[in-house]
């Protein structure tokens, strides 16, 4: 099995280094590349292939693409594998500013840092997403992940007040960047009486997957609860200003990876909003609910599952399709039939323009991760695959690219030497 392959005209510009440090940078929705192309951000651990602890001290710092050296600018002990620590440029330069989250004293802080000065300066709350502008973040109550959110949560602050199945003190704050001034502009209170569900008063409900719109003008959140040992979700969108006109969409209780393509219009993971009552994923839904799915099929499943053919597992485990949601009018379209629903399977993807889209797929049947282009108009082809371990683990390293500010480069992690490292990949858009 080879480690990767790449595909027509794609090229490496540039890897980390094996040197005994496993390199990583976090989710597919931030830039890791500075604006001008120079520097590329990076965590480094000295460890792989299990959970972070509390002890565990990641590195934060830059390469510097020309010569290859490697800045360290602080450290944190507020990441994961996933998200790392929310690491990521500042806008809307997206050059001599980075912000990360880190454990201060009395919990989990966010800090500025100036790569020019070597100035920093500590904010009081950790963010989940800056606004366009650069002056103002999202924030949610990081601490209660840790009762409920295993592998997006932060070790070290175990505060038993945010032990329970929601909190009214929770919810999503508004943070100023320069002042560290604080505003909540979502309640949870608000959120869980919304269409409220006896299971919420049981269950674990946390807020995640917070997003701006390009402008700023918006962002997205999910609701998550767990019942029954699945997660469920909630999609809504709010005023960027004030959390105000909160919106729901289709109630199906699956959405995932999602991304702006513009003001708009949201592009997201779901299920098909026409034929739910006709889909294997809500009959199984029926039958735990009469308890016959966890006393008779599921055992049977699992015994099964390793003997079946890999496309067999594959297409029953497969229930997303792909919408873009309009914001304004409510309307909605299916798209990447043959690709998004059939192959990429709820990968992460990002949208280099209108027209196109760069996506990666979790690990398959020969146990590579893919990259893969889409143009609406076009068709899709693959770009590289590179090989993968620790899938369904908490610490699987997901490609999760992430575009150039040109959209001419992207970047990846990937652990098919066996040590978390990241990649630019360059190739032509142009399918």
């Amino acid at each position: 099995m080879r480690e990767y392959e790449l595909f027509g005209d794609t090229k490496i510009v540039f890897e980390t280094p094996d040197d005994g440090y496993s390199y990583f940078f976090g989710y597919y929705d931030k830039p890791s590349l500075s604006m001008d192309g120079k520097r590329l951000l990076s965590h480094r651990v000295r460890f792989d292939g299990r959970m972070p602890t509390e002890e565990d001290i990641a590195e934060v710092g830059f390469f510097d693409l020309e010569s290859g050296k490697f800045t360290k600018v602080g450290e944190t002990g507020a990441w994961n594998w996933q998200q790392g620590s929310h690491l990521q440029w500042m806008p809307p330069e997206y050059n001599d500013r980075i912000i990360y989250n880190s454990r201060g004293k009395d919990g989990f802080v966010s800090i500025v840092y100036d790569v020019e000065s070597g100035i920093s300066k500590t904010l009081p709350r950790p963010i989940y997403a800056i606004h366009p502008k650069g002056e103002e973040a999202l924030c949610i109550e990081y601490e209660r992940l840790y009762w409920c959110r295993p592998g997006y949560n932060y070790m070290g602050v175990k505060n038993e007040k945010w032990n329970r199945p929601w909190h009214e003190e929770d919810g999503i704050f508004k943070m100023d960047l320069r002042t560290g001034k604080t505003t909540k502009i979502v309640g949870m209170k608000e959120v869980v009486s919304n269409n409220h569900l006896e299971e919420f008063d049981r269950c674990d409900n946390w807020l995640e997957h917070l997003q701006y719109s390009p402008s700023g003008e918006r962002f997205m959140f999910f609701h998550r609860w767990r019942a029954e040992g699945k997660d469920m979700t909630r999609l809504y969108t709010a005023y960027s200003e004030s959390g105000g006109e909160l919106n729901g969409y289709p109630d199906i209780r699956f959405y995932s990876h999602s991304y702006w393509r513009d003001d708009d219009t949201l592009t997201i993971w779901s299920r098909d909003f026409s034929s739910l009552d006709k889909s294997i994923p809500q009959r199984l839904d029926r039958m735990k609910k009469s308890g016959m799915a966890k006393r008779v099929l599921r055992p049977i499943y699992k015994k099964l599952e390793p003997f079946l053919p890999y496309r067999v597992v594959k297409e029953l485990k497969a229930t997303g399709v792909v919408y873009n949601l309009h914001i304004q009018n409510g309307e909605y379209e299916k798209i990447g039939e043959g690709l998004l629903d059939k192959v990429a399977l709820n990968g992460h993807f990002i949208w280099i323009d209108e027209e196109t889209m760069l996506t990666d797929t979790y690990a398959d049947e020969g146990g590579y991760r893919r990259l893969y282009l889409y143009d609406t108009g076009k068709g899709h082809r693959e770009i590289a695959r590179f090989a993968s371990i620790y899938d369904d683990t908490g610490y699987r390293a997901d490609l999760h690219p992430r575009k150039s500010a040109d959209g001419r480069l992207v970047t990846i992690d990937t652990l098919h030497t066996g040590s978390r490292k990241q990649m630019i990949l360059e190739f032509d858009y142009n399918v």
